[in-house]
């Protein structure tokens, strides 16, 4: 039995509600007792002073009304005493002690200050509530009565209310007002915590879309909190999609040139004996290989430079003189398509930078530009400094890009054309390498089709980058 009671107690756990609910409670309850120790100490007890003449004077008028009057009605004289004065008529029987009060629970303590009392002499008591005033003894239905006149109580009425209320009836009263209100801020705690535990469970099995929906609007801590875990999901949903659809673009990507390679060792086993036909076809294996390679490395600087956390090692770059480098190893391809390449506004701008990989970028771009230009164009590189912004535009006079597509154009594997042909080849890596690389320089790139035909593409750096920010190798 024991041992039961043991177990049943080790897997009894309060839900976290109940546990605030009990600690708010207590803690309230403690309070209240403590207020109400300290305040009983502090009570205001009545005190003797001399009589209020105005009231002593309505007394003793009255008094001599009623002396040696038999078979009056005390309760009747104190109605029609206070309607007439606004004020209460209280008698004392002296040989019995008794006190003839209004019937309301507010004037026992009147009742039994004055049971305790002998007053001879008149005086007026301060109730703090209310005035009494004493009067002499006077003769009332034979017996000997001494009367008093207390003023109207002015209490509040919640506070009258409650006073007149018995003992039992209040500590109900308080034990259901503090119940509710710990239950109350109990929830308002509790609801918060379980719904991001519910989410972080939900986020944990694997669904992505969870949000906190409920709570994301409060302007509390709580608020804050769902308005993180909400992000947190987004950037964790956006990464994991990110992943699965570039995995899904490598898969797709790696099989065209990977079954091209299998045809072409097919056709060159099948021609062994014709020297001709089998070097043809060598060299499309070779071809094709040295696409894969150039595939897999684009994609291996793709994922060092997203999921790079770590700064690099910057050196001061004459951007002038970085571009100049660039455009020259680039003309030789434009060349081959007998474009030209144009610099426009060549100023020295020097800035922090990965020098490598900053060419890179501009390299990327600009091949992108000659690559889509028609043949006997000219490709345009202007570059600009606008205090610590520099600017450097690569233009280029091709088909353009759908303004609907043009946000898409710097996504891994993305072509704006709906098949996925290589016709126009590359490995549909080098925008998003080089937005990635303009990123980790703190800087900007974009896209915008041109009046007359054309992309614009848009880099943004900063002229002076933390060089105590990007003190470690990629």
């Amino acid at each position: 039995m024991l041992k039961q009671l043991s177990q049943w107690y080790k897997n009894f756990s309060l839900g976290i509600s109940l546990k605030l609910f009990l600690a708010f409670w207590l803690v309230i309850l403690t309070s209240v007792l403590i207020s109400y120790l300290v305040t009983m100490q502090f009570r205001h007890t009545p005190t003797q002073e001399q009589a209020n003449p105005e009231q002593l004077k309505l007394l003793t008028n009255y008094q001599q009304k009623l002396a040696g009057k038999s078979h009056i009605r005390l309760r009747e004289i104190q109605h029609k005493f206070h309607q007439k004065h606004q004020q209460y008529l209280i008698f004392k029987r002296l040989s019995t002690n008794d006190i003839y009060t209004p019937r309301q629970r507010i004037w026992s303590k009147v009742k039994n200050y004055l049971k305790r009392h002998p007053l001879e002499n008149p005086v007026t008591i301060d109730f703090a509530f209310t005035q009494v005033t004493s009067s002499q003894p006077i003769m009332l239905n034979g017996q000997q009565f001494q009367l008093f006149i207390a003023s109207e109580p002015h209490h509040k009425r919640l506070v009258s209310l409650v006073n007149r209320l018995p003992v039992a009836l209040r500590l109900i009263l308080l034990l259901a007002i503090s119940f509710l209100c710990c239950w109350l801020l109990a929830k308002s705690f509790t609801n918060p915590l379980i719904a991001l535990q519910k989410a972080s469970k939900a986020l944990g099995d694997g669904k992505l879309a969870t949000r906190i929906t409920k709570f994301d609007r409060r302007s509390d801590e709580f608020g804050d909190l769902a308005r993180s875990f909400n992000q947190m999901a987004q950037q964790l949903e956006n990464n994991i999609t990110t992943h699965q659809r570039l995995l899904g673009d490598v898969s797709h990507e790696l099989r065209s040139p990977l079954t091209r390679l299998q045809l072409a060792i097919a056709l060159a086993e099948k021609n062994m004996g014709n020297s001709a036909e089998q070097q043809k076809h060598l060299t499309r294996c070779e071809t094709e290989v040295d696409r894969l390679d150039e595939m897999i490395a684009d994609v291996l600087t793709l994922s060092r430079l997203e999921h790079s956390h770590n700064t690099f090692t910057v050196d001061e770059v004459e951007l002038k003189t970085l571009l100049t480098q660039v455009v020259n190893d680039c003309q030789y391809f434009a060349t081959s398509k007998n474009v030209t390449i144009a610099i426009k506004g060549l100023v020295s701008c020097t800035l922090f930078a990965d020098s490598k990989l900053l060419a890179s970028a501009i390299s990327n771009i600009l091949n992108n530009a000659i690559k889509y230009s028609p043949n006997s164009q000219i490709v345009t590189v202007e570059l600009s400094q606008q205090d610590d912004k520099i600017r450097l535009s690569v233009i280029d006079h091709g088909p353009g890009v759908p303004s609907e597509m043009i946000a898409k154009i710097f996504t891994p594997f993305f072509r704006v054309a709906d098949g996925r042909e290589r016709s126009s080849g590359g490995t549909g890596l080098g925008l998003a390498i080089a937005q990635q690389a303009i990123h980790l320089h703190q800087g900007d790139i974009f896209a915008q089709n041109q009046p007359t035909g054309g992309l614009k593409v848009t880099i943004t750096l900063p002229a002076l980058l933390n060089k105590n920010e990007n003190n470690t190798s990629l």
